[in-house]
């Protein structure tokens, strides 16, 4: 077995079962709502979203940047409410949204599905960004 490191110590395991947003769909310009994935929450689960976001141009706070919410509902048709959300700055990096069944079940009762947006503010670069849901804890 290989010496563990840093790098692998903090790797994430991925399933693509629980996939929100393909990493390596095209860019987008305008804000986007994915599609929702089923994944009915019980109040006793720990789990987290993990985004991860590319690079991009134009971040000004508050007046160009993109806000990327994660978003609960009951039904795949019906009202979503944001249960965690973020502002990328430009910069990479990856994001970890910490939900709890207590936490999304609280927000929206009997929560079955969930989803991201990105909302663009003002005129910042194109976004390119995955996300996708672990267990945690």
């Amino acid at each position: 077995m290989p010496r563990s490191t840093i790098a692998n110590r903090r790797a994430i395991q991925f399933d693509k079962a629980t996939e929100l947003r393909d990493y390596a769909a095209a860019a987008i310009s305008a804000s986007t709502t994915e599609t929702a994935l089923f994944y009915a929450v019980t109040k006793l689960m720990d789990y987290k979203a993990v985004v991860d976001v590319a690079a991009h141009t134009g971040f000004v706070a508050t007046t160009a940047q993109w806000d990327i919410t994660v978003e609960a509902g009951a039904t795949s048709g019906g009202t979503y409410k944001t249960v965690g959300t973020f502002t990328s700055t430009g910069v990479a990096n990856r994001f970890d949204v910490p939900l709890s069944g207590e936490w999304v079940d609280d927000i929206v009762a009997d929560a079955a599905y969930i989803r991201v947006k990105a909302v663009k503010t003002g005129s910042p670069g194109n976004l390119t960004y995955g996300a996708f849901l672990i267990p945690c804890c």
